[in-house]
């Protein structure tokens, strides 16, 4: 009777995302600054993931990989479950044993107090939602699927082919589209993308990325080359060899392109750069999201690119645009679609005509040479887009009905 009416008073959420990270490490911090919202809201939130860091390939709180006991952690009032994965080096098979690892260290946790009233399995890849249905289906409560890379049009966006392990992940996909309650999206264009692939429009719910607006604080840029920061992973979906073309093209202008962040392109890239002699474009390492508004505030302008690939025009929703716009920062795109239909409502943004690095060059020159006056102008429109409809109070709030509303249907 207790339990009852404590869960009733304080409901308990368990987030499943493999790669969910805290401030201190480098990263998306979406789901921790959601769930510090829900908490704020009489939420319990857990979120269950690995310290198996993404891109820096190491473990963040156990000492080494013979540890795999699950680790406990508690952040402003978030409760994180560090489960094991098995570590990896390169894109190789040894990622997909990283993967099913970590499935298989959720499927063996079993939660001896306060056990969870709803569940979300996110999907960075499937087989940790899948993990997290199965434990849902256990314990007889909702289950949730977050789609936020969809599965399996993320292969080919990725240069993959249509293999076997397209039609697998296809069926896993189709599979938690039918289990799931509720299927959360990132972008209005998934909305439309299933229910052409048959998920009814009601079962949908559009909860896209943000940004929290009290933690960047504009500042005025200081002199020197004009610069624009990219700020995320370095791999062979994030276009940044169109990046490197646009700098040689930018050669002989006073701009400068810093790339910040880590990936498995990234030292392949620094090798271009060098041989081409690139003095224009610097690498830096990523840093942890508390010292994102530090390193924005260094720039004059973000930079937002993505593969030529017709996922990105419609299923994608990345974190760090809304991070250039909370920062004050006018934003140089090449990303067509729902992105560029973002940047223009932001008023914020200067888009590419197409995905050449011609027209992003043309794209960021025309930032350029915009007075100190407009691109002022521009920032604090996009700042105050981004508070307007995309800050953590905005998406918590919308989270915290969704989910009272699917259980209040299960009641």
């Amino acid at each position: 009777m207790n339990t009852t009416l404590q869960s009733e008073a304080s409901p308990h959420l368990l987030w499943i995302n493999h790669f969910a990270v805290t401030p201190s490490d480098g990263g998306g911090t979406r789901h921790f600054e959601l769930a510090r919202e829900l908490t704020c809201r009489n939420w319990h939130v857990t979120i269950a993931a690995s310290d198996f860091h993404l891109h820096t390939r190491g473990y963040t709180r156990r000492p080494s990989a013979a540890a795999r006991e699950p680790i406990t952690e508690q952040i402003d009032g978030v409760d994180f479950l560090w489960l094991w994965a098995a570590p990896y080096e390169s894109n190789n098979w040894r990622r997909a044993r990283n993967w099913l690892s970590f499935q298989r260290s959720l499927a063996r946790w079993h939660p001896t107090e306060s056990p969870p009233d709803v569940i979300i399995g996110s999907s960075p890849h499937l087989f940790a939602a899948l993990a997290g249905y199965r434990m849902a289906r256990r314990l007889r409560v909702p289950f949730l699927f977050e789609v936020r890379d969809l599965w399996p049009e993320s292969l080919l966006a990725a240069g993959g082919s249509k293999g076997p392990a397209y039609l697998v992940l296809g069926a896993i996909a189709r599979h938690l589209y039918k289990r799931a309650q509720r299927v959360i999206v990132v972008t209005r264009g998934m909305v439309q993308h299933l229910e052409h692939r048959g998920v009814p429009h009601e079962k949908l719910i559009y909860l896209p990325n943000g940004a929290d607006t009290e933690t960047f604080v504009p500042h005025a840029r200081s002199r020197g080359p004009f610069t624009l920061i990219y700020a995320g992973a370095h791999g062979p979906a994030n276009g940044l060899d169109t990046v490197l073309d646009a700098a040689e093209l930018l050669n002989d202008q006073p701009i400068r392109l810093l790339l910040v962040g880590d990936g498995p392109s990234k030292s392949e890239l620094r090798a271009k750069a060098e041989r081409r002699e690139l003095a224009n474009v610097e690498f830096l390492d990523p840093v942890p999201k508390s010292a994102m508004p530090a390193l924005l505030s260094s720039a004059d302008a973000g930079l937002m690119v993505l593969r030529n690939a017709p996922l990105f025009s419609y299923g994608v929703s990345p974190n760090k645009l809304f991070d250039y716009l909370a920062a004050g920062l006018p934003v140089a795109c090449n990303v067509p679609g729902e992105v560029a239909t973002l940047l223009h409502r932001s008023g914020a943004g200067e888009q590419a005509r197409d995905s050449s690095a011609d027209a992003l060059a043309d794209a960021i020159v025309r930032i350029a040479m915009r007075s100190p006056r407009e691109r002022e102008r521009m920032g604090t429109s996009g700042r105050e887009w981004v508070a307007r409809e995309h800050s953590r109070p905005v998406l918590g709030k919308r989270l915290d009905r969704a989910l009272r509303d699917v259980m209040k249907t299960r009641s």
